[in-house]
């Protein structure tokens, strides 16, 4: 559910999102000791700004 909020939130302006949020998930089920794997960058501030106004126009609810 998280992932898809990421995902219809981001839409065009921001499509590896999702991919900083499953880091973020894989990373904290790690176990104890195990390698931890990098988390990816974020989206530029751009194209984060343009996530925003387009979530803001269009509204939560909505999907592409």
């Amino acid at each position: 559910m998280a992932n898809a909020g990421v995902i219809a939130a981001a839409g065009d302006s921001a499509p590896d999102a999702w991919r900083r949020l499953v880091g973020h998930m894989i990373r904290s089920y790690a176990a104890p000791g195990a390698p931890i794997p990098a988390v990816p960058e974020a989206p530029a501030p751009t194209a984060l700004y343009r996530a925003m106004v387009r979530l803001a126009r269009t509204g939560p609810d909505s999907a592409q």
